[in-house]
């Protein structure tokens, strides 16, 4: 039987027309692997079970023969033949945002900052939830200038910086900014701040013909900013787009090849590596969301992967010291296996070591980038077209090899991020949330071609093959319901949890994909276990947990109506009592009122530094212990500047003036005190 009985089925055809409407443009393809294409097949499933659809469908044989083309060719038209139903187009199904605007109405001035205390949080939002995964900014060197910048104005200085830099900055506060609304920060400012930042940025750089230039690294940097907060707001086409683009740059510039620059420090190596798979890192997660081709080829990538040591640790002296003066292999390791084997875990190489490595940025980072390379795998291995000519057999021994080397990942994780040891480090615990997501999810992801009614599309199937698919199926499943365990129960008290749980940038995501994973096995009714109430109720509460953060979650409002609206059309076939959650969407249009403090109503409260004090600052704690002024790190950003004086202070002014932003930015818009105030209206 050719793989196309798996539930990806005709994975080399598309039967819409994407360029119908605006709507389906903003949307565009959607690959086999995304939960949008899950419940646009579901929906598709319960119109043909209402009206009696086949049950046993032809299906081709494997193989490249223009014999076995032809005849898988015919299966498809006899499928078609039988049924006449006209699937939705797939952007009715989808959550996300794309389809709206991104406001750019501002009359802005592009070289005004915020008060201190607001820039302060909303940099340290940045720093701490969105860096460590995506390091795409040179952490120490950048949060250096930016206090720099601010003491230099509170002193009066006449102070210059490059747009491209300042365009970052910017989308460092519009990226924060979104993250204080979504988690209800007590000192977030107006709903629309983040498009005002987004708007300077575009001001500043993004508007100008240097798209079309030859790329450099700020070009790179700002490119994946943009990447995260169009993420971030919901607008994945867009972000998709983006990040292609800087993977790209990244490629002009060479960071995707091993450093051998005798003129480059260990600092300036580090800082592009990590630059790099930052970047790689964000293609991938787009390219699973969507279910498109990722343009991050490994067998192109020579760079090594990032050192074992924290962000703030990426200094000269204490690389050499923990490493010597060639901390780097001669080549990127990656000991994943090749085809399906019986090793136990505890003999291949290399495992024992890397569960010793410390629990920081660095083996964090490493631990995603090596999951990425397990993904891409997955998405060319089981979603792409060419997978029509292989047969089922083929499908079933791919999904073996590749969970055998997910396990492997799995225990490969430093002690301190492992989730599987139980053992917990305070500053790392969201990191290992992460980690622990993404195990579920890609388990999700490889064991999905079996869950479906495989029994009823492969006559005389043996034993041994419908075991495997069960076994599968079952995983797939569980898994959906782990994510599910891993939020709280009360939702309406504690919604704003799973930005502590799940990544705050695509929280949304990981939830339909579960409810997604839980609804097909609903509507399959496929015997995977006793547990079906069980199922329900993840199910529902995954349901639950759309409505209540739907208030300030665009995502989440559409991803509830289009999953309420599919669960109504399958009450019929699948007799799940749905009535508890009809009742409650009764209630919650007529709600009680209730105030229930947000667990993030304190957070980033107090700013690092007062602007009062802003002008006697040392630069001897925090970040600014880095030493901004020489080599490398200053050369990452600031191209073209005076390196003896990247940071010119009164006395020693000899750039053009600017306006002073510090005194333009206005009085304090009641963000930068914890007690509030009138907030500022921009």
């Amino acid at each position: 039987m050719s793989a196309e009985v798996g539930s990806n089925e005709d994975l080399d055809m598309n039967n819409e027309d994407i360029l119908r409407s605006e709507q389906s443009r903003a949307t565009g393809f959607i690959g086999k692997n995304s939960e949008i294409q899950w419940l646009r097949q579901m929906d598709h499933d319960t119109k043909a079970a209402r009206q009696g659809g086949t049950i046993n469908k032809p299906y081709g044989p494997p193989g490249d023969s223009v014999e076995a083309s032809n005849q898988r060719t015919d299966a498809l038209k006899e499928r078609q033949n039988e049924d006449q139903l006209d699937s939705l187009q797939t952007s009715n199904f989808s959550f996300y945002l794309d389809d709206e605007n991104v406001d750019m109405d501002f009359v802005v001035n592009p070289y005004e900052l915020p008060p201190l205390g607001t820039a302060d949080r909303l940099i340290r939002c940045y720093m701490e939830t969105i860096q460590p995964s995506f390091p795409i900014l040179a952490k120490k060197t950048f949060v250096n200038q930016f206090y720099h910048y601010y003491a230099a104005l509170a002193r009066g200085a006449l102070y210059k910086l490059p747009q491209k830099w300042q365009a970052m900055l910017n989308l460092v506060f519009a990226i924060g900014a979104v993250f204080s609304h979504l988690v209800e920060a007590d000192w977030q400012a107006d709903e629309r701040d983040h498009f005002l930042y987004h708007s300077r940025a575009w001001e500043l750089s993004i508007k100008d013909p240097w798209w079309f230039s030859h790329p450099d690294l700020p070009q790179t940097q700002i490119a994946g900013l943009l990447a995260i907060y169009y993420l971030a707001i919901g607008h994945t086409n867009r972000a998709w787009v983006l990040i292609g683009m800087g993977v790209r740059f990244g490629f002009g510039l060479g960071l995707h090849i091993r450093n051998e620059d005798h003129t480059a420090t260990v600092v300036k190596k580090e800082l592009l590596s990590r630059i790099w798979w930052g970047l790689y890192t964000l293609e991938r997660l787009l390219s699973v969301m969507t279910g498109r081709p990722s343009v991050g080829i490994e067998s192109h990538c020579s760079v090594a992967l990032p050192l074992p040591i924290p962000c703030d640790e990426v200094e000269e002296d204490r690389i050499k010291a923990l490493f010597g003066d060639s901390p780097r292999p001669a080549h990127t390791k990656h000991y994943l296996m090749t085809k399906a084997t019986t090793t136990p875990l505890s003999r291949i190489p290399d495992i024992d070591k890397t569960r010793h490595d410390p629990a920081n940025a660095g083996t964090y980072l490493k631990c995603t980038v090596r999951l990425g390379q397990i993904q891409q795998r997955i998405l060319s291995q089981l979603y792409s077209p060419s997978i029509v000519s292989e047969s089922w057999k083929d499908v079933q021994d791919t999904i073996l090899r590749i969970n055998g080397e997910l396990e492997i990942w799995a225990a490969s994780i430093p002690s301190g991020l492992n989730f599987l040891s139980g053992s917990k480090e305070k500053e790392m615990a969201y990191e290992q949330n992460i980690l622990l997501l993404h195990y579920r999810t890609t388990t999700i992801l490889v064991n999905r071609p079996c869950l479906c009614r495989l029994d009823r599309r492969i006559p005389n199937q043996t034993k041994s093959s419908s075991d495997f698919n069960h076994r599968m199926a079952l995983s797939c499943v569980n898994s959906a319901k782990d994510v599910t365990a891993s939020l709280p129960d009360d939702m309406e008290n504690e919604s704003k949890r799973i930005y502590e749980i799940f990544p705050w940038w695509n929280a949304v995501h990981y939830i339909m994909q579960s409810l997604a994973i839980l609804m097909l096995e609903t509507s399959f009714d496929a015997g995977l276990g006793s547990e079906r109430a069980e199922t329900i109720n993840s199910m529902k509460k995954l349901v639950r947990w759309l409505r209540a953060l739907r208030e300030n979650n665009g995502m989440a409002r559409r991803a509830y109506t289009i999953v309420l609206d599919l669960l109504k059309k399958m009450v019929v076939e699948t007799h799940v009592d749905i009535s508890d959650l009809l009742d409650e969407e009764e209630i919650s249009k007529n709600p009680t009122p209730a105030y229930h403090a947000s667990p993030f109503s304190g957070l980033y409260s107090q700013p690092f530094f007062s602007e009062e004090n802003l002008e006697h600052y040392s630069f001897q704690n925090t970040y600014a212990d880095y030493p901004v002024a020489s080599g490398c790190q200053t050369n990452l950003f600031f191209t073209g500047f005076d390196q003896q004086n990247p940071f010119p202070f009164p006395g020693n002014v000899a750039m053009g003036s600017t306006p002073d932003i510090y005194a333009a930015s206005g009085q304090p818009d009641g963000r930068g005190s914890s007690t509030g105030g009138p907030r500022y209206q921009w």
